[in-house]
């Protein structure tokens, strides 16, 4: 979990304790490409963190995939709906590369989080980069154009194009793949 500590930098500064005891938490959690870390209709307890690996979150409707957002290490996701309510996961997470991934309890979470300030303010840090980051792409659905969600996408993620299958990215901007091979052509010229 070489990773963790330039994750969690991103939002607080924890001692060596803290970052020890936040590690001591995750497990290993053996997934190879391609498979699913959370699948809909499942009850989710568990925090993730991908130390490396690309990831995507996926809608599933009559059959149809709706990629919502993609996960590129190192990062942290966890559930919250189907953790809170104790409800079952409408949410599909696949590893779209080779990938290490951990997993701990969001209980003994919790816990260490009424005995770390550092830690507490880490995940408040986290949940309002995650409130950020769905609010600007609620945003872009209203407000941008298919062509504008593509660029932005492209510029925020320079290698996307490389690394995740088209079907996806044609997804995530809520076009199909014939549409995203027309924008991606205009983008070219």
């Amino acid at each position: 979990m070489e990773n963790l500590k330039l994750f969690t930098s991103q939002f607080a500064i924890l001692t060596e304790k803290e970052l020890s005891d936040l590690e001591a938490l995750f497990q290993p959690m053996p997934i190879k490409k391609m498979d699913h870390i959370l699948v809909s209709g499942n009850y989710v307890k568990d925090i993730y963190f991908f130390n490396e690996g690309i990831f995507r979150v996926y809608l599933l409707k009559e059959g149809e995939e709706f990629t919502t957002k993609f996960l590129y290490s190192p990062c942290m996701y966890a559930e919250l709906f189907s953790i809170r309510k104790i409800a079952p996961t409408f949410i599909n997470i696949q590893a779209l590369t080779v990938c290490d991934c951990y997993k701990a309890n969001f209980k003994d979470l919790e816990k260490l989080l009424e005995t770390s300030p550092n830690i507490r303010k880490l995940f408040v840090k986290l949940y309002e980069h995650i409130y950020i980051t769905g609010v600007k792409r609620q945003t872009s659905f209203i407000l941008d154009s298919q062509t504008k969600r593509y660029q932005n996408l492209v510029s925020e993620f320079p290698k996307i194009i490389e690394e995740i299958p088209l079907q996806y990215i044609a997804s995530f901007i809520g076009v199909k793949p014939e549409t995203l091979s027309r924008i991606r052509k205009k983008n070219s010229e």
